[in-house]
């Protein structure tokens, strides 16, 4: 049986080496009527479009996004841990190496207020995350609960952003064979009646989450993590294992 290694799984963090270009998309919405050609113009059609693929990539779990190959190596007496990767979007499952269940998520101000009023230490169950942004970078850092006693690597999913496009070379982090829905989102906001407040967040509307759909029904299943449960006694379960129904 695999086991998980923080490795080898999902689909990787590389750039893509092909595709279209952010200039490609620059002619797309001049010819769907975007006429401002200022330097501050220039500036936010590159916004615009980062802002158009990222809200897109927000809409539903694309696969391409979802990756298992992040781990966190953890030390006895130290709870807080800023995770190396960046560009991360949100976190999926976490586990520790000598276990396959995942740990609970917490919110920020529970674990604030179990660290102040439990002091607990041991394995750690549960963590929070503590996203801060800086420099238009953002970083996740992973808050543990109870304070570890002992070395240990944690592992886990996490969605990420796709690559934010700067240059005209720059190329869209999004499949090619799905581009038609970057277009298509493109034409559903460009085609609004008042031209001063088109709103990347009308893909949110019914109408275009039909399209969104039916690209989510043509992604490869294959791309997807599959995660596993070995057998084990039911005697060392606690009560949510047996609600997972995991079997010895």
């Amino acid at each position: 049986m695999a086991t998980d290694t923080g490795e080898g799984y999902g689909v990787p963090s590389t750039d893509p080496s092909s595709g279209v270009t952010l200039a490609q998309l620059k002619v797309i919405i001049s010819y769907l009527g975007w006429r401002d050609t200022s330097t501050n113009g220039a500036a936010a059609k590159i916004r615009f479009l980062n802002q158009v693929v990222w809200t897109i990539a927000s809409l539903v779990p694309w696969p391409e996004f979802l990756k298992r190959d992040g781990s966190q190596a953890i030390v006895s007496g130290t709870d807080e841990y800023t995770l190396s990767e960046t560009g991360i979007d949100k976190l999926g499952i976490v586990t520790r190496s000598d276990n396959t269940l995942p740990l609970d998520e917490c919110s920020l101000e529970e674990w604030k207020a179990d660290k102040v009023s439990l002091a607990y230490t041991g394995t750690p169950s549960r963590y929070a995350v503590d996203k801060t942004v800086a420099s238009g970078v953002t970083s996740i850092k992973m808050l543990l609960f109870p304070n570890p006693t002992a070395s240990d690597t944690l592992y886990y999913s996490y969605y990420r952003k796709p690559v934010e496009m700067v240059n005209d070379s720059d190329i869209c982090d999004f499949p090619e064979s799905r581009m038609w829905l970057v277009e298509n989102a493109l034409e559903y906001i460009m085609a609004g009646s008042d031209k001063a407040t088109h709103s990347v967040f009308s893909l949110h509307d019914p109408q275009f989450m039909q399209k969104v759909y039916s690209a989510m029904g043509d992604a490869r299943g294959s791309y997807l993590p599959i995660k596993t449960k070995p057998a084990r006694a039911k005697t060392n379960n606690r009560i949510r294992d047996n609600y997972w129904q995991v079997t010895s």
